[in-house]
């Protein structure tokens, strides 16, 4: 009897959670590839971004550091948009990771999102 009523109690939390939804493979594919156009119309915003976090981070060498940093991360988002455009989408669905390359090198995943 106890088993019954604890196997019981189990089937009934179950099946009080709702279950989630997976997106389908055209909407996984449409939207890594619409943050990838994104991320390309986008990428100069790095200038502006990069600007007060070189100023916080190096209050002093900020104006030789900031060009080197904006550049790099001017490049790494404009790379991330077309990986996430051209080549991300062709396997998003067999790997189930949309992981932008930004993200992976600890950028955000979009220019005007807040630093981690």
């Amino acid at each position: 009897m106890i088993f019954l009523a604890i196997f019981i109690l189990g089937i009934g939390a179950l099946r009080a959670a709702e279950p989630t939804k997976e997106p389908t493979a055209i909407k996984r594919i449409l939207d890594v590839q619409g943050r990838g156009l994104v991320n390309i119309g986008t990428c100069l915003g790095e200038m502006a971004r990069v600007f007060p976090i070189q100023k916080k981070d190096h209050p002093k060498a900020w104006p030789a550091t900031y060009f080197f940093y904006a550049f790099g991360d001017t490049l790494l988002r404009l790379g991330s948009g077309v990986n996430d455009v051209a080549i991300l989408p062709f396997y998003v669905n067999a790997v189930k990771d949309s992981t932008p390359i930004t993200q992976r090198l600890d950028l955000p995943e979009y220019v005007w999102t807040k630093e981690q």
